[in-house]
């Protein structure tokens, strides 16, 4: 991705800071403004349809992802960063990759330590740059909307599915929106990324909308939890509802339809997944795969 280059000091040290986290491994970079979240009251309305199912958390942390200030006071700047599932679950072997019927997100080692480990790194490299400033990292586990962020900061746009669509990234052949996001929010006011006007990713294109097993995605941008295979799968506790069971399929944890046809992903470097049956394995067995993984507490 290309940056805005200013010959202000405090824009060499932004430079800098995005240069340092592209090197940690991010594949995507971007600042955007601290401001409410564009399309806040959307999400509002979703909660009030309670399309969150039983995810009460978004209720918990409803005035966080209102604004960041909650997460940290006097916060001006979000730097948002992505890295692609392959680049992350690649890297190294796991035991669950002998499994099928996993969502490819987590066909590896948990992302979660792996972007916040760097994270770590890239705020000891704001605190040098910007000794006055403060930071917080955000990996998804934290109250941020952090899709909208990242639209903001030219990372990309929200597709019909609901996720980032971004689009082929600088010398590489792939975009797409197979993309892990994370966030390091900044005191300092930094300079946001120029971004072309918004694209619109899909078009007519509503092949998500048509191929998801349970009509979860009730219209484009609009994603009811309550009927979603990834919801009931992975999050929620106990029986699985006749209507939930019955459309399963080979899906043992999570479902990745909306982002297996969407176009977009067609060039992106896949994570693959094995052979041995999930619903054979034994309690003890199937924690043994899970071990290390984003699932491990599933």
């Amino acid at each position: 991705m290309n940056y805005h280059r200013c010959e202000s000091a405090d824009d060499r040290r932004q430079i800098l800071l995005l240069s340092v986290a592209r090197e940690l491994g991010f594949e995507l970079c971007g600042v955007a403004h601290a401001a409410p979240p564009k399309h806040f009251a959307s999400f509002e309305r979703w909660l009030q349809n309670g399309m969150h199912a039983g995810m009460a958390h978004f209720v918990r942390n409803f005035e966080a992802r209102r604004h960041p200030k909650v997460l940290l006071p006097g916060v001006q700047s979000v730097i948002m960063l992505g890295v692609s599932y392959a680049a992350v679950l690649n890297s190294e072997p796991h035991p669950i990759r002998q499994l099928s019927g996993i969502v490819e997100y987590a066909r590896g080692i948990d992302y979660h330590r792996w972007i916040r480990c760097r994270l770590e790194l890239l705020a000891a490299k704001h605190r040098e740059l910007f000794p006055e400033g403060e930071c917080r990292g955000m990996v998804d586990t934290a109250p941020v909307l952090e899709k909208e962020y990242a639209a903001l900061a030219g990372l990309g746009e929200i597709g019909k599915n609901t996720l980032l669509i971004v689009p082929p990234i600088q010398g590489k052949q792939y975009g797409g929106s197979k993309f892990f996001l994370a966030a390091l929010l900044s005191t300092e006011l930094l300079e946001p990324t120029p971004r072309s006007e918004p694209l619109d990713p899909c078009g007519d294109c509503r092949r998500c909308l048509d191929a998801c097993p349970m009509g979860a995605l009730i219209e484009p941008f609009v994603l009811d939890a309550r009927r979603c295979l990834s919801y009931w799968t992975l999050i929620h506790r106990g029986e699985l509802p006749q209507e939930i069971a019955a459309n399963r399929g080979n899906r043992f944890l999570g479902c990745d339809t909306c982002q297996s046809v969407c176009p977009h992903n067609q060039f992106l470097p896949v994570v693959p997944e094995g052979t041995l049956d999930s619903f054979t394995l034994g309690k003890d067995d199937l924690c043994y795969y899970l071990a290390g993984s984003a699932l491990e507490r599933k």
